[in-house]
């Protein structure tokens, strides 16, 4: 349960006390194999999924049978939200990548945000945090030209893989096809495959197969509008150098 406690304890102060008592949370542990499911649309869950490692997908699926990639979950995250009663689930969660996966009842974690106040406020700020990805993913989708959004997504991809922010020089290994970056950005493969190659032209990513280096971090978030803040918890330098801009 390591992966949760250093996420929620980048969001609040948490005590030795606190940190031990999530660890001690009752859970099981599975492993999903990339393509496979760990939420279905429908389900009623009575455990709150944590991803420990690896990378998945969050999308729904149209009458028509098509896909809409809605999110992506790194590891540290909370899959469902711990409600009770359990709710439906409104949409599929899929690995994307070889992933394991705590299962923690509901009950138990709500108890312990209740028991324990730093918790309850870090599980707050979480959710917080997620509903401010969720949005920044709608604008991405409605005001960004294909380069925007696409630098956006490895921008994502980035924080999700480096918690302290990027740097100049960092890489990632896209978890993504492009059948999928297509899903995610509203974008045919054939217009992902052409914005890709654009912007390595242009200096904005190097590309080895999925191995992605950003040579420029500014530069790139730049392009893609990007607002480090809901990741850290706190604003980036270069959006308060850029504000004063």
């Amino acid at each position: 349960m390591s992966p949760l406690v250093a996420r929620l304890g980048g969001r609040i102060a948490l005590s030795k006390e606190d940190k031990a008592a999530l660890l001690a949370l009752p859970h099981s542990v599975r492993t999903v194999q990339p393509g496979d499911y760990v939420i279905r649309e429908g389900d009623i869950a009575h455990s709150c999924h944590v991803l420990l490692s690896g990378f998945t997908h969050r999308h729904r699926m149209s009458a028509y049978g098509t896909r809409h990639i809605l999110g992506i979950h790194g590891e540290g995250d909370l899959l469902n939200l711990p409600t009770l009663p359990p709710l439906p689930a409104e949409d599929f969660v899929q690995a994307l990548t070889v992933v394991q996966v705590a299962a923690v009842p509901i009950e138990d974690v709500l108890a312990l945000s209740r028991a324990r106040p730093a918790i309850g406020n870090a599980l707050w700020t979480e959710m917080s945090a997620e509903v401010s990805v969720f949005r920044a993913w709608i604008s991405n989708m409605g005001r960004r030209d294909a380069r925007g959004r696409i630098a956006h997504l490895f921008c994502e991809l980035v924080m999700r893989s480096y918690p302290a922010g990027g740097s100049d020089g960092c890489t990632v290994t896209l978890p993504l096809s492009q059948a999928e970056l297509a899903d995610a950005t509203g974008m045919t493969t054939v217009h992902v495959n052409r914005t890709l190659k654009i912007l390595e032209q242009e200096g904005f990513i190097r590309r080895q197969r999925r191995r992605i280096m950003i040579p420029d971090w500014r530069r790139l978030k730049e392009l893609g509008d990007f607002r480090a803040s809901a990741w850290t918890g706190r604003r980036d330098r270069d959006e308060d150098v850029a504000q004063a801009d």
